[in-house]
């Protein structure tokens, strides 16, 4: 795991905190995102057993899955207030666009939602 991914998710679960520092995001507003991300994880590994992931480059079929957690998470911000502040501090939008085709980048956003999960429940997140 990139331990610049595990400071970041520290400062974006410290940043969630309000004045009396509880966090106003639900464990399962955010256990939500990261199961769509295992699934996608899932999935690719699945494809790299099976010798379709070359030259670190992802099927198509996951690259519209990824696009689909992207709009579900675009969703979700207009609807909850709580997941919009969430996705501005942990910046998930920009990190989703920055996977590009790259099954490495794929992995490292993959553990970093894993390491903000952590993080939302070690500080209590309810």
């Amino acid at each position: 795991m990139n331990k610049e991914y595990v400071d970041k998710a520290r400062d974006v679960v410290e940043s969630l905190k309000n004045d009396r520092g509880r966090i106003g995001l639900t464990t399962s507003q955010i256990r939500k995102f990261l199961a769509g991300v295992n699934a996608i994880n899932n999935k690719l590994q699945v494809s790299e057993a099976a010798g379709k992931v070359k030259d670190d480059k992802m099927p198509e079929d996951i690259l519209s899955d990824i696009q689909a957690l992207k709009v579900k998470l675009i969703y979700q911000c207009g609807r909850v207030p709580q997941v919009k502040n969430f996705e501005e501090n942990a910046g998930l939008i920009k990190e989703i666009d920055g996977i590009g085709t790259s099954v490495s980048r794929f992995k490292n956003f993959a553990d970093y939602i894993e390491a903000i999960v952590a993080y939302h429940k070690f500080e209590g997140g309810e």
